[in-house]
């Protein structure tokens, strides 16, 4: 059943429920579901946070929005750290050059996603906040896991708009949470985090796909055809700006012209996704005493 869901639906984004669906959440993540619906959370505003998710497929703020006060804590030290990294002179010279050895030419990768995590990390203490987990299971109806944790810093290049910086959906799952936190300020120039509201999963533009020549990604031409440019988002902030999108609906990075961006990501999946999950953690993190935390992991 999961090899079918995958095949039907992996970088596609489900119109209706349907009994795949229902499969997924109630049989393949059952678990989850009830704890979700037992335990709904202690944050008075995660649920209206999460039903805005289910309406527009997105939702973007300040990081005091959502995050508890240990969560903004974290965010301070892994942003520091963050920062600190992205100052190298190795960094710099990649910037300064204008091109990466990494298959993302247009990106230096900050924390990759193979990388290993201590149990007491500021990005482990920051991705495992139970106010940002709440939001994200009311939006996916169950407990989360945390796939992934990556930070990357976005510079211009003379290249045009490849890869991740085109229009395409995600395939990690049939319904997911994407979080990005800007740790330096983003404006047009940055090439901020664009994305189309109401085609996640269950939307009005779920099942409208753009005549497109790749298999993966949609140019801004092919993608105007059916969703006019005046509905695609933006989304600039200064530091510390949050974005919780389900990134099954249609997304890009956007290509800087200027400046850089820097940001950190977490990508939240059922604990059935369709890939391989990559996170790595050494130890187990004894701060760790929610039952939703504990699904996380």
């Amino acid at each position: 059943m999961q090899f079918l869901l995958q095949r039907l639906y992996k970088r596609k984004a489900i119109a209706k429920p349907n009994l795949l669906y229902y499969w997924w959440r109630d049989i393949a993540n059952a678990k989850r579901a009830r704890g979700m619906r037992a335990k709904p959370g202690v944050y008075s505003d995660t649920k209206q946070l999460a039903e805005q998710i289910t309406q527009q497929g997105i939702l973007v703020g300040p990081s005091n929005q959502f995050l508890s006060a240990e969560g903004q804590q974290a965010l301070t030290e892994a942003s520091k750290s963050i920062l600190e990294i992205s100052s190298q002179s190795q960094v710099q010279n990649i910037v300064a050059g204008g091109t990466s050895q990494d298959k993302k030419s247009y990106l230096v990768r900050l924390v990759s996603s193979e990388q290993e995590h201590s149990s007491d990390s500021p990005l482990l203490r920051l991705a495992l906040d139970e106010k940002l987990l709440e939001i994200v299971s009311g939006y996916l109806g169950l407990w989360p896991r945390l796939h992934a944790i990556a930070a990357w810093l976005n510079f211009p290049t003379k290249d045009q708009p490849m890869e991740a910086q085109l229009w395409h959906r995600d395939p990690e799952d049939l319904k997911l949470v994407k979080v990005f936190i800007y740790i330096a300020d983003v404006d047009v120039n940055c090439g901020p985090f664009s994305y189309i509201p109401k085609t996640h999963p269950f939307s009005d533009g779920a099942a409208k796909v753009p005549e497109h020549k790749d298999f993966k990604r949609i140019t801004d031409e092919e993608m105007h055809a059916t969703f006019p440019s005046d509905s695609w988002l933006k989304c600039t902030g200064p530091a510390k700006t949050m974005i919780l999108a389900d990134t099954v609906g249609y997304h890009r990075g956007g290509k800087p012209t200027e400046g850089v961006r820097i940001l950190v990501t977490f990508t939240y999946t059922s604990g059935t996704p369709f890939g391989e999950r990559k996170l790595r953690i050494k130890g187990h993190p004894a701060w760790v005493t929610t039952a939703i935390q504990r699904a996380a992991l």
